[in-house]
């Protein structure tokens, strides 16, 4: 595999699990799974992986379940951990599918997101949204709206990770991982 695509793949794992890794649980459902990659990653660490999308574009091997972008496929509290690793803002159904994880979640949801906090921000998240494989949704928040979000559906903040925009010179944007409490 070309290294290139290897340290694209890899950039945020420290960031997605390392920093984190105590709230994943045994069993997590991985919204917005895209290519499989880090559900294959999770697997590799001892956790059962649910990977969930509206479209399979597995390049991992990892068989993705599909659903409608609406109603998880998944019974009421039947995993530890709903993640949604920077797919929010391919969606228009945020709220619903953040209610959708309090449902199917026993202790913790995992949002990594792109912060906009500036007109580049928005402008470099509209190109992204624009050249993107996936879906062309408009939900990029500030941190504040955000918190304000899971504030409204009654999740607390456990622990939020501020990523720098230097982390992905590519894409230099601001992103936040914010590790909520369900219930």
């Amino acid at each position: 595999m070309c290294k290139l695509f290897k340290i694209r793949r890899d950039f945020l794992r420290s960031y997605k699990y390392d920093s984190i890794k105590q709230f994943y649980g045994n069993v997590c459902a991985d919204i917005g799974a895209g290519t499989g990659w880090f559900s294959d990653y999770l697997d590799r660490n001892g956790h059962k992986t649910i990977p969930l999308d509206v479209v399979d574009q597995s390049e991992s091997g990892v068989n993705i379940k599909l659903f409608d972008g609406r109603k998880i496929p998944l019974l009421s509290k039947s995993v530890d951990t709903s993640l949604f690793l920077f797919v929010l803002h391919h969606t228009n159904s945020q709220i619903q599918l953040l209610r959708e994880a309090i449902r199917i979640s026993r202790n913790h949801i995992v949002i990594g997101e792109d912060i906009v906090e500036s007109k580049l921000d928005a402008l470099l998240g509209n190109i992204h949204l624009n050249t993107s494989p996936w879906a062309k949704g408009d939900s990029f928040r500030s941190e504040i709206g955000w918190l304000r979000l899971f504030r409204k559906l009654k999740l607390k903040v456990v622990k939020t990770i501020r990523i720098p925009c230097d982390a992905y010179p590519v894409y230099p944007v601001t992103r936040c991982i914010f590790v909520l409490k369900v219930g």
